[in-house]
């Protein structure tokens, strides 16, 4: 079983050190920042269990940081995060409750404290996860080599996995609030979870955005009770340059199509527009049409941007994305 995984945010080195040795000895891995600043760039590319952050900071202080990631990060909701403060006053107390802070630990630190108020939140973390299967099913998003952001009825991130939010900022795509993108690149996805949010609308195909790195997206409506409960649709994030796509013979296998088939269907799920497809192929769109309802009957899927995320959706990370 893997260990929890805690940052400490904390601008005295001394105290810093000693607090990640003491939560390693028992048992944590920890992660340092000294500032908000390297705070931020880590939880770039990791996902901790638990936050402990110090109020009184040289630049963002401790509240902005919290109001930081509550605005910008959702996927970060349930983490808990708790204050390391001199400040012990009662208005002190209770505005950082306000600001969102779950708990207090009062500078000097006293160890076995720190040890049983960490102890216990982590575990009732681990409680509600038992209680709501989506929120398992929200962390098992972040096994995946591919990114998914869950949006909410108003185009909200409900949830960005782990790889999502390292191909966001790769592609020019903001995952603060709602997603958003850069020049025509921004236009096209925001039209793309319009269809999706819109009643009766549809997203047919994947989007190939260029403003950064070359990223795949393709669009799904999810049911009322999809993943994340309040989710709605669901973007698929694919950087084809540093993820490899399911074989054609593998695609094959797996849903018994022709060799023919296999082949269209990696190319509708690398961007590809029928039109593309028939002449890279050599065969008329026509012919690609009825390839595509072969696929559509063997696979299960529904339509075009249905078919384009089941194939995205199926590596699994096998190193680092």
């Amino acid at each position: 079983m893997t260990a929890p995984l805690i940052l400490c945010i904390e601008d005295e080195p001394a105290l810093c050190d000693d607090i990640a040795f003491d939560l390693r000895d028992a048992g944590y891995e920890v992660l340092t920042a000294a500032d908000a600043d390297q705070a931020l760039t880590l939880l770039e590319g990791q996902r901790p269990d638990l936050i402990l952050c110090d109020i009184v900071m040289p630049g963002m202080d401790g509240k902005a940081l919290l109001a930081h990631l509550r605005q910008r990060r959702p996927d970060l909701d349930v983490v808990p995060f708790l204050f390391l403060t001199a400040l012990t006053s009662r208005a002190q107390v209770i505005d950082g409750r306000i600001a969102g802070a779950d708990d207090y630990l009062t500078k000097p630190i006293d160890y076995d404290l720190l040890r049983a108020t960490v102890a216990a939140r982590l575990g009732q973390v681990t409680r509600l996860r038992d209680a709501q299967p989506d929120g398992a099913g929200l962390a098992a998003l972040d096994l995946l080599s591919l990114g998914v952001v869950l949006l909410g009825a108003e185009g909200s991130v409900v949830h960005a996995n782990l790889s999502a939010r390292k191909l966001a900022p790769l592609a020019g795509i903001t995952l603060s609030g709602r997603v958003s993108g850069i020049g025509e690149d921004g236009r096209r996805l925001a039209a793309l979870i319009d269809r999706l949010l819109t009643p009766g609308g549809d997203a047919e195909e994947a989007l190939r955005l260029q403003a950064g790195a070359a990223v795949m997206v393709a669009g799904l409506r999810l049911r009322q009770d999809g993943p994340g409960g309040r989710a709605r649709a669901m973007l698929v994030l694919r950087d084809p340059d540093r993820v490899a796509p399911m074989g054609d013979a593998m695609l094959g296998q797996l849903f018994g199509l022709t060799p023919t088939e296999a082949r269209v269907a990696s190319l509708l799920a690398e961007g590809l527009r029928r039109d593309q497809i028939a002449a890279q192929i050599g065969i008329s769109q026509t012919t690609v049409a009825f390839h595509l309802r072969n696929i559509f009957g063997k696979t299960g899927a529904g339509r075009q941007a249905e078919l384009v995320g089941l194939i995205l959706s199926m590596p699994l990370v096998t190193g680092e994305v």
